[in-house]
């Protein structure tokens, strides 16, 4: 797979002697520090591993530079994490991953007509099948009790990408800086970058983009 750059000079980690002791230590973390899984046997690990891979591949990745999703969303459930709101037609967050990961491999049998898991499928037909829970028609009986399209929404996507891109990774994809506390902000001058800030390949100097002031 073949992605351009857009930001090859982008390092957010190099940013962090700016950052507080408590920032610091969170977002090291994240790198250096990726936890045991806890909760999910091997199974439903190999299921959660091969969704990670298909809502955010990153096969395009230096294997060092992959961030790890399966473990967080592991560690998120085994401490009982939530984001502050529950649906009333969901369960708590750490069941409903339970069952949404079980449904995923009842898709999978249903619709290929053999006892394969999700993670044995090629990725063409993974996407078929989560292709079927996107639409909320995916057959098997953990989605006869729980809404798909609900699941696949607010639980799947929105806890994936929350892990991805809450890691410095991600952040030097698209070009955020990383933190700014304590530091703050005081470009605030139309949008235009810091200038800690890393620059998109092809962008103009922001001193030749900056209007001219209306005052005096």
């Amino acid at each position: 797979m073949s992605i351009r750059n857009r930001y090859p000079d982008a390092d957010s980690l190099s940013q962090r002697g700016h950052w507080d002791v408590a920032t610091r230590r969170v977002v090291l973390d994240r790198v250096h520090n990726v936890p045991e899984f806890q909760y999910f046997d091997e199974r439903q690990r190999a299921t959660l591993e091969a969704l990670c891979a298909r809502v955010m591949p990153q096969q395009h990745r230096p294997p060092e530079r992959r961030i790890p999703l399966a473990p967080w969303i592991d560690a998120r459930c085994a401490s009982g994490h939530t984001d502050g709101f529950l649906l009333d037609s969901m369960p708590k967050h750490p069941e409903a991953w339970t069952l949404g990961l079980l449904g995923l491999d009842q898709s999978t049998c249903a619709l290929s007509g053999e006892d394969l898991r999700f993670a044995d499928l090629e990725p063409a037909q993974q996407d078929a099948v989560l292709e079927h829970v996107r639409a909320g028609c995916p057959p098997g009986e953990v989605w006869q009790h729980m809404s798909a399209r609900t699941w696949w929404i607010f639980v799947a996507l929105r806890q994936i990408t929350a892990v991805y891109y809450a890691h410095p990774y991600a952040w030097d994809e698209i070009g955020f800086g990383g933190p700014a506390y304590p530091r703050g902000y005081f470009a605030l001058n139309f949008g235009h970058p810091e200038p800690w800030e890393p620059r998109e390949v092809g962008e103009q100097s922001t001193l030749s983009l900056r209007p001219a002031s209306r005052f005096p």
